[in-house]
């Protein structure tokens, strides 16, 4: 009898202690739930934040006349900026010199450089005379194509402010224009500028600023003052870096307009021909 007592007991307080743990159990379940449902509740509530990103607008740096003294300092900064730029060549200067020769080559193996067309002769500087006969400009743009062996059928008139994009053009109101219209029916491109950075024929050195640059930059993009609106295309010159202070020039540029967040860098064919 003092046995089956004891075994009663026993047994009594087994399920005692397994009605214990099942209760903890339970009440940690219970807690867990309503930790996790709060989180949902907290998540739910948060409001996603405004959306402030400004429209993306596309700088495109082109650079004139290379290769020249200059051109290896272009292509050291952006090197180092590495950053998409466009040089338009005159396959005359990358004959001139082993080092003019050496300055195309350096261009042509830097992988944020892409290399078009600026012609052979640069119309030799008597551009009334070569845009009289456009037989002879298409000529003078195919032996340069040739020549520098260029991948893309993409064009700047040398001395003309010309556009034949996607269907639309601009000319700059002097001779040229009967050129760059043959120039398309050989299926080529020509790109004209939105801005330039002038410079002084004499010895290189940029006119405006930096930050008159990057001022009338910003103003022409917000007022949709440009061939097509939240796109822009700058005018450089090779011969404007041949020295070291100026060349710092060219990459204070590039710095102050990457403060832009919105600002992308591109290059040439990648403009919209629409």
């Amino acid at each position: 009898m003092v046995i089956l007592k004891k075994l009663l007991l026993m047994r009594t307080k087994k399920y005692k202690t397994i009605g214990i743990i099942i209760r903890l159990v339970l009440v940690l379940f219970i807690a867990t739930s309503s930790c996790q449902m709060q989180q949902k509740k907290n998540i739910n509530s948060v409001k996603p934040p405004p959306l402030t990103a400004e429209p993306l607008k596309y700088i495109y740096l082109t650079f004139d006349d290379g290769p020249l003294n200059g051109s290896e300092n272009i292509d050291s900064v952006i090197l180092g900026e590495r950053l998409k730029i466009s040089v338009f060549l005159v396959g005359e200067h990358a004959e001139k010199s082993k080092q003019l020769g050496t300055y195309y080559k350096l261009y042509e193996q830097n992988p944020f450089v892409e290399v078009y067309n600026h012609s052979y002769t640069h119309a030799n500087n008597k551009y009334e005379l070569f845009y009289s006969n456009p037989e002879n400009v298409l000529a003078d743009i195919q032996k340069n194509e040739k020549l520098l062996n260029l991948r893309y059928k993409i064009v700047r008139l040398p001395g003309r402010n010309i556009w034949r994009v996607g269907g639309r053009k601009r000319d700059d109101g002097t001779s040229g224009s009967a050129a760059a219209d043959l120039l398309v029916k050989n299926e080529y491109k020509v790109y004209g500028w939105d801005i330039e950075w002038q410079h002084n024929a004499s010895n290189g050195i940029p006119v405006q600023s930096v930050d008159e640059m990057v001022k009338e930059i910003d103003t022409r993009l917000e007022t949709g003052n440009t061939f097509t609106q939240e796109h822009i295309v700058i005018l450089i010159h090779d011969e404007m870096f041949q020295k070291k202070w100026e060349e710092s020039e060219l990459k204070q540029l590039i710095d102050k307009m990457r403060l832009h967040q919105n600002y992308v860098f591109e290059h040439i064919r990648f403009y919209p021909d629409k």
